[in-house]
């Protein structure tokens, strides 16, 4: 691993951990997961990633903030797209322009026990290489129903 790799990780982890604790102490509940960015082999098709639940949340909880981090190597070909999403795709926030950064599902009503997607593509015309996923990581923040 190299040493950018391992103080990214590094990074994130202590990221986390810090979030974790504070959630403990505004009375909300977390888990981090993690998971392997898609590979994009053609252009015009979504492919995504589930980052699996972690623990069992309680089903009256909902989500709140959601930290994230994506990554694929550069130079990343033009039109490439990245969505977070939760699994109905119903809700989906653009996270393309920045690859490490939170998303606000408060007040959305996403149970805490759906599993989130990270969706990736990227739109064009012609042949592509294909664009192999690094590593993708998110904390997941949750209370209970007002």
């Amino acid at each position: 691993m190299n040493l950018r790799k391992w103080l990214y990780s590094s990074f994130f982890t202590l990221t986390a951990t810090v979030m974790l604790t504070h959630s403990a102490h505004a009375g909300q509940d977390a888990y981090g997961s993690n998971a392997v960015m898609p590979t994009i082999y053609s252009k015009n098709i979504w492919y995504y990633t589930e980052y699996p639940v972690v623990g069992n949340p309680p089903a009256n909880k909902t989500l709140t903030l959601v930290y994230y981090n994506w990554s694929y190597p550069a130079p990343r070909p033009a039109g490439l797209t990245v969505y977070l999403c939760n699994s109905a795709v119903t809700l989906c926030a653009d996270v393309t322009t920045v690859q490490s950064g939170s998303v606000n599902f408060t007040g959305q009503g996403v149970p805490a026990t759906t599993p989130l997607r990270i969706y990736a593509g990227v739109s064009g015309s012609g042949t592509m290489s294909p664009l192999y996923g690094g590593t993708t990581n998110i904390v997941v923040n949750y209370q209970s129903n007002p």
